[in-house]
């Protein structure tokens, strides 16, 4: 009696398990707060609406695209800017297109790839250089272009703080020299991982760094992010992009992800507010993403 108890326990669990790594639906997440977040918002909503769905995180921009394309990720938020300049390989140009434009580009040419673009939130989470204020006062430097003289008459030996991604990518260190007309020494630029390149600053290791747009550390250390004034980065505004057979085996699913868009305000600025105010809850309180995302879920009365 005892084996046949456990035998049960034993293939009940299997079986959980199995259902969990075969869940219908999979979202995915990129490796930094923000990606944490949303994608616990999606991945909540959808579990809270009955559908099977796990969430899987922790992938670079890179992997997150291809494991879309090739059916081993179903949905993710995604930045306007990566659609229209990274995919596909070789990518596009940035020709000063609006926000909306941006987003109708990435859109309408990913029709091809199997990929929807829903509804997106005009958060606009986009690259930026941040250096104390201290060295924008001194030096007089609050515009990217200030700060490309600044490196040419250092010989390009200033010490700058970069992602690994944002190393290789070509809106990241490369396209931004090339756009600005100068050149770092590359012994001057260090490269870290995602949620890494803060504490080089903050120790004074560096003299600039790259954030995202709705970092709240900006304004915790009352850093100056320079102006890009040369119009080097496109919008990156988030969208969820959900494959299209995902979309005709669950039509239900749109109506719900357009719900989560809709409880973002609509004024860009307010909803980068918003977007960044849920980072700081990560980055600045230490809560875990998941419980940030229910909680605001609770608050907007989605779950």
């Amino acid at each position: 009696m005892r084996f046949s108890r456990i035998a049960i326990l034993v293939a009940l669990l299997l079986g959980l398990g199995l259902s969990a790594v075969g869940a219908e639906i999979v979202v995915g997440a990129k490796n930094f707060t923000e990606q944490y977040v949303v994608g616990n918002l999606m991945y909540l909503l959808l579990e809270d609406r009955g559908y099977d769905v796990e969430l899987k995180t922790g992938m670079s921009t890179t992997v997150i695209r291809e494991a879309m394309v090739s059916g081993d990720v179903d949905m993710a938020m995604s930045y306007t800017g990566n659609g229209w300049l990274l995919f596909p390989e070789g990518g596009n140009t940035y020709q000063n297109e609006t926000p909306l434009e941006m987003y109708e580009k990435a859109r309408d040419h990913d029709i091809a790839n199997g990929l929807a673009w829903l509804e997106p939130i005009w958060c606009n989470n986009t690259y930026a250089i941040a250096v104390t204020s201290e060295f924008a006062e001194t030096n007089d430097i609050y515009t990217l272009t200030e700060f490309a003289d600044y490196v040419t008459a250092n010989d390009g030996d200033v010490a700058f703080c970069s992602t690994f991604e944002f190393y290789a990518r070509p809106d990241g260190v490369l396209g931004w020299q090339l756009h600005y007309g100068f050149a770092f020494q590359p012994g001057s630029i260090k490269t870290v991982l995602p949620g890494l390149t803060f504490e080089p600053l903050i120790t004074g290791e560096v003299v600039a760094t790259t954030v995202f747009g709705t970092d709240p550390i900006v304004a915790k250390y009352n850093w100056v992010v320079l102006q890009d004034d040369q119009n080097f980065w496109p919008p990156y505004d988030l969208s969820p992009v959900v494959r299209e057979d995902v979309l005709a085996a669950h039509p239900g699913i749109e109506a719900v992800l357009n719900q989560l868009v809709a409880a973002f305000p609509s004024d860009p600025a307010e909803a980068r507010a918003e977007m960044t105010a849920l980072n700081a809850r990560v980055d600045n309180d230490l809560l875990e993403p998941e419980d940030v995302a229910r909680e605001w879920l609770e608050e907007k009365g989605l779950i």
